[in-house]
């Protein structure tokens, strides 16, 4: 009898570990169809790698080192109206070369890169 008792709680072991790997691949695979990132169903705040400085350092090194000025500047806005930040999109002088996108904290003395590209293409206008 212990014997039959052993066999049959041994299969149930089995199946359940056997179940509970088939569940998490399972998931796994609906979260990342075809090797790509997970899809959110809301959006949300993420963790991205981001380098900050303080305000000066940053738009020196932006104009002065990387050969790049400023094209177009706006406002970060709450939805309270509140004015938080700056938005600036920096171009190379050769308007070719590279841009960067920086965002100017105005409650302290930070700006950070939120974006680098290179070999610009410009869109045609109509």
């Amino acid at each position: 009898m212990k014997e039959i008792f052993k066999s049959v709680l041994g299969t149930i072991l089995i199946i359940l570990f056997l179940a509970i790997i088939y569940t998490g691949l399972n998931s796994l695979q609906a979260e990342t169809p075809e090797g790509k990132p997970p899809i959110y169903e809301q959006p949300g705040l993420m963790k991205k790698p981001m380098y900050c400085g303080p305000t000066e350092f940053m738009l020196k090194t932006v104009t002065e080192e990387f050969n790049n000025e400023p094209l177009v500047v706006g406002k970060v806005i709450t939805a309270t109206g509140e004015v938080i930040a700056m938005l600036t999109v920096f171009v190379h002088k050769d308007k070719k070369f590279d841009m960067s996108v920086l965002m100017t904290m105005l409650d302290k003395d930070e700006t950070c890169v939120l974006g680098y590209g290179k070999d610009l293409k410009f869109y045609e206008g109509e």
